[in-house]
């Protein structure tokens, strides 16, 4: 079997050792690769960014509303907002 090799680049960066050693640590906690655990992180943030709103979109032209709001970005992360919900 031949598997096929994708292009790697060069992302090379400076950090504190502190830095390195949070890196390490996380790595030797979840039995990754100091890359992969880095990697899984920036897949995770990537993944949750939103696409903009489609030109017709009512969300178009509202976007300063964005965040405006202090609280949680999902109601349901406090049961207590659930209460009585559906009733």
């Amino acid at each position: 079997m031949s598997k096929t090799k994708k292009k790697t680049v060069w992302f090379g960066m400076k950090l504190t050792p502190e830095q390195k050693e949070k890196i390490k640590q996380l790595a030797r906690r979840r039995g990754v690769s100091q890359k992969q655990v880095v990697m899984d992180l920036v897949d995770q943030q990537t993944n949750q960014l939103t696409e903009p709103a489609p030109k017709n979109s009512f969300l178009n032209g509202i976007e300063y509303l964005s965040r405006s709001v202090e609280g949680p970005r999902d109601l349901s992360t406090n049961p207590d907002y659930m209460d009585n919900f559906g009733k």
